[in-house]
């Protein structure tokens, strides 16, 4: 399906997860971005800005996609 958000974003479907505190990591967000829509790391569920940084890196490592 293509829509505005799937060309924009590049993504396959128009699904964009929303930021979960605790969940919202790169587990998830790899996941959501390979089926296709649009991953998210949620930055407060990080306790530092290089953590954050961390997880960013991991989430690079887990899919080739767009996340957020």
């Amino acid at each position: 399906m293509k829509t505005r958000i799937t060309e924009l974003f590049g993504i396959k479907h128009p699904v964009i997860q929303g930021g979960m505190h605790f969940v919202g990591l790169a587990e998830m967000a790899s996941a959501v971005s390979n089926a296709g829509g649009l991953g998210i790391i949620t930055g407060l569920t990080q306790p530092t800005p290089e953590a954050l940084a961390k997880e960013i890196a991991k989430c690079n490592d887990m899919t080739d996609k767009p996340f957020g």
